[in-house]
C-alpha cells in the first residue's frame, strides 16, 4: 500500500514539474484577435496549441499571402 502511495506522488510530482517548465509562448495580443510573436514558428507553435489555422497580417491589417512567410516579427491572426 505505501509503495503504491509513493509512486502516485512520485508520478503527480513529475507532472507538475513538467507542466511548470513548459516555455510559455512569446505572444503579444494586440486586438480582436490580432496577434504578435517575435517569429514565424514562435506563431505557428501558439496556434498548433488550439489546432487553429494561421493567417500571417501585414502592418497594416491586410493579409500576406500563404506562400509568403515574414522574417522578423510577425502579426498573424489563429483562426
Amino acid at each position: 500500500m505505501r509503495r503504491s502511495a509513493a509512486l502516485f506522488v512520485l508520478v503527480a510530482a513529475l507532472l507538475a514539474a513538467s507542466c511548470v517548465s513548459r516555455p510559455a509562448p512569446r505572444v503579444t495580443f494586440l486586438s480582436d484577435g490580432v496577434l504578435k510573436s517575435p517569429t514565424a514558428q514562435d506563431a505557428e507553435n501558439y496556434c498548433r496549441n488550439f489546432g487553429a489555422p494561421m493567417r500571417f497580417l501585414s502592418a497594416e491589417g491586410s493579409e500576406v499571402p500563404a506562400a509568403q512567410v515574414p522574417a522578423g516579427p510577425v502579426v498573424y491572426r489563429c483562426d
